[in-house]
């Protein structure tokens, strides 16, 4: 073959992949606006088991993660995310992630064969070879099998001392495609052993665990949010704002839920009465073509209530193309597409304003999803 024929059908490949990388990533049907009016609303209060168990049946387009943070009493952070994801193929891994107060940081993918994984409809019993989670809404096991991640694991009980919390159904849909979300256990103590070399060390500190699952690509619904959860003298909160695709209706949907020892305070789920407020460009960590991001961001309910995020600590910046193991030339090709969707963690300062004007301090997690 010649050089110039060579040159022209590379150039030709080049062309093919970038005018189809926009819409194979962003979708090609035609889009159903979001209605926040009309979303799902039938399931009640009361949060039943089965809810944490597996709510996908492993078709095309379906994915799940189970997921699952805690801050150690010397300040370090354990997340960890089991995920399947059923798009062409099926594939089934977990995201581990280790950070210190020193700045010390491990990550880990590691992907399963689907003979070594199960999941269960009643419950929450999720098995990845020798590492899983399994809970009842109000007490799990989670295990990283250090085997599995180069020396280092953990077992970890979580006991709730928050109930489950979704905001209605937990389901965000447009038409037939939905994200949908579970709180399973907003707040909770833990105690554990974690696993480094071969040596064993007794942790305990405060836990998180919620569930997501869905039937189209994120992308397709949302440009990114951004979520925390934390905790404040006795007060449980998790707080989101999500973004919405303009082809989808371009809103800003909030969130926002409050409780203490004595029950759910607050929820509410894209209303009217609940603002908020970016603030802090975030400069120097994303590509310049990307969407603003912002290290802090307010709550503000038209019943005084105030949550203030304060983010300076980065616990994990991921591009998501890279993490995933998606060739370099690929990576480049959506980069020219403008298409480069990068996840950020921080370790986050929280203040809560009562709706008594009273001011209480904490601390807690924030991550920053641009999915475009």
């Amino acid at each position: 073959m010649s050089k110039t024929i060579f040159l022209k059908k590379v150039f030709w490949i080049y062309t093919v992949l970038l005018f189809s990388c926009s819409p194979i990533y962003h979708g090609l049907s035609e889009k159903s606006f979001f209605n926040p009016s009309v979303q799902p609303n039938e399931l009640g209060n009361e949060i039943e088991n089965w809810e944490d168990g597996s709510r996908i049946n492993g078709e095309n387009n379906e994915f799940e993660w189970w997921y699952f943070d805690a801050e150690l009493e010397d300040g370090s952070v354990i997340v960890v995310y089991f995920y399947r994801v059923h798009l062409f193929f099926d594939r089934y891994f977990i995201g581990f992630n280790l950070s210190s107060p020193s700045g010390d940081n491990f990550f880990k993918l590691k992907y399963f064969d689907k003979t070594d994984v199960s999941f269960s409809k009643d419950s929450c019993n999720v098995i990845m070879s020798r590492n899983h989670i399994i809970g009842n809404l109000k007490n799990y096991s989670i295990r990283i099998d250090p085997g599995d991640f180069d020396g280092i694991g953990f077992e970890i009980q979580l006991k709730s001392i928050v109930d489950p919390y979704r905001p209605q159904d937990g389901i965000i849909k447009t038409g037939n495609e939905y994200f949908a979300w579970l709180a399973a256990v907003p707040y909770g103590l833990i105690n554990g052993e974690l696993f480094l070399e071969d040596q064993k060390f007794p942790i305990s500190g405060y836990g998180y665990h919620d569930h997501n699952w869905g039937n189209t690509p994120l992308q397709k619904l949302f440009k990114g949010w951004t979520w925390f959860r934390g905790h404040a003298k006795g007060y449980t909160i998790i707080a989101a704002e999500l973004n919405v695709v303009k082809e989808r209706g371009g809103y800003d949907i909030p969130i926002l839920f409050i409780a203490d020892s004595s029950g759910h305070l607050l929820n509410m789920y894209g209303e009217d009465a609940l603002y908020t407020k970016k603030l802090r460009l975030i400069e120097n960590l994303y590509p310049k073509k990307n969407e603003p991001q912002f290290y802090d961001i307010k709550f503000l309910t038209e019943n005084n209530y105030l949550v203030s995020i304060k983010s300076d600590s980065i616990i994990d910046n991921s591009y998501l193309f890279k993490r995933m193991g998606i060739p370099a030339p690929i990576r480049w090709i959506f980069a020219v597409s403008k298409i480069d969707p990068f996840y950020t963690r921080f370790s986050s300062k929280l203040s809560f304003r009562t709706k008594k004007n009273k001011i209480i301090n904490g601390s807690g997690i924030l991550e920053i999803m641009d999915l475009h």
